[in-house]
């Protein structure tokens, strides 16, 4: 029983372990565009600092591979301490004190002595040795001087290695020269940085094409109402723009909208239905959205305006440029009595095709 229970569990902890994963996937899919360049961005930046690292390491390697070369021809060279090392140079030089020792006790001739001539590669570097016997200061039994061993060291760069080192080099020059050179059209990096701006920027980021087409209209229908009523009153007794009809409302209407967006079409054409042409009173071609201005007076009853509604949501739904329409009704002095019912009722009847009623002002 304990058995099948910790069988459970496991795969629980495996279900479970696989559900984080799953989400935290979709998180990182979910990045902002702003934030999947600033990553772009530094890749790119980590490509340009691992380039420059990787043409840099060969010179340090090399550099370090040859710091026999830069130290002191000596004993204490490490080069040297290298070759002193080898079999070879024990064999050798053994020899050479060897004769030396028996020219010394009288045992041969001068010129049985000889000198040591060789090359041996360490790492980087080549070292060349040279041992010949020189007199010392110290009188022989058998007359003349005894001799002594007279090492001299000489490191040089390795040729082989060194050519080498430069074909490698250059090659890596050339790749990171194509990484540094080879960055991302100018056109593309201008677009970033915009979008970068903007992600950086405290201000609100653009709006959304809802947000543009919809909710900034509603804004400014929203302050019609106060708009209107400061402009009846003008300071010096200059007369005031009082708002009467339907043209009034459009004139006033339309400057809000040309606050907002650059392209507003007046007045545009619908296309033509059994009771005639008829016009739409704003277009927003950017954004696919009609607003129909209306006005309620004491005169005109309540069912004409919403017949006038209803036709126009016939009329205004073929015209191709339509893909919401935004019915604005100016009621100063409050005679609609159920916007909300008539809301619904404009919902029902357009559709699929977005409708909205906004009755300024709101009570």
């Amino acid at each position: 029983m304990m058995h099948t229970s910790s069988v459970i569990s496991l795969g629980a902890l495996r279900v479970h372990k696989w559900i984080r994963f799953f989400y935290s996937k979709k998180e990182e899919d979910n990045e902002s565009i702003g934030e999947m360049i600033l990553q772009t961005r530094r890749y790119r930046l980590i490509t340009k600092i691992s380039s420059t690292i990787l043409v840099l390491m060969p010179v340090v390697f090399y550099v370090v591979w040859i710091s026999p070369r830069f130290e002191e021809p000596s004993v204490t060279n490490p080069a040297v301490i290298e070759l002193m090392s080898t079999d070879e140079y024990k064999y050798a030089t053994s020899e050479a004190f060897e004769r030396i020792n028996r020219y010394n006790r009288g045992e041969i001739n001068a010129d049985e002595l000889q000198g040591i001539r060789a090359v041996h590669q360490v790492r980087g570097v080549v070292v060349r040795l040279k041992l010949d016997p020189v007199p010392r200061n110290e009188p022989r039994e058998s007359g003349g001087m005894k001799y002594k061993i007279d090492a001299e060291y000489n490191i040089s760069i390795a040729l082989g290695h060194f050519v080498l080192l430069f074909v490698v080099e250059l090659a890596i020059v050339a790749i990171a020269l194509v990484t540094w050179l080879g960055g991302e059209p100018k056109a593309r990096l201008e677009y970033e940085d915009r979008i970068l701006q903007a992600y950086f920027s405290f201000e609100s980021h653009a709006p959304t094409r809802a947000e543009t087409g919809h909710n900034i209209v509603v804004r400014a229908l929203a302050r019609f109402h106060r708009f209107a009523k400061d402009l009846e009153d003008r300071p010096r007794n200059a007369d005031g723009i009082t708002v009467q009809n339907e043209y009034d409302v459009q004139y006033l209407v339309n400057a809000l909208l040309r606050l907002e967006f650059d392209n507003v079409k007046p007045e545009e054409y619908a296309p033509s239905m059994a009771s005639g042409a008829t016009r739409l009173d704003f277009l927003l071609p950017d954004h696919d959205l009609v607003l129909e201005i209306k006005m309620t007076h004491d005169s005109k009853r309540m069912k004409s305006l919403v017949n006038e509604l209803i036709l126009d949501i016939g009329r205004y739904r073929a015209h191709p440029g339509c893909s919401e329409i935004i019915f604005f009704v100016y009621d100063p002095r409050g005679l609609m009595k159920n916007p909300v019912a008539l809301q619904k009722e404009l919902t029902e009847i357009a559709g699929n095709l977005p409708v909205t009623l906004f009755v300024s002002p709101r009570t």
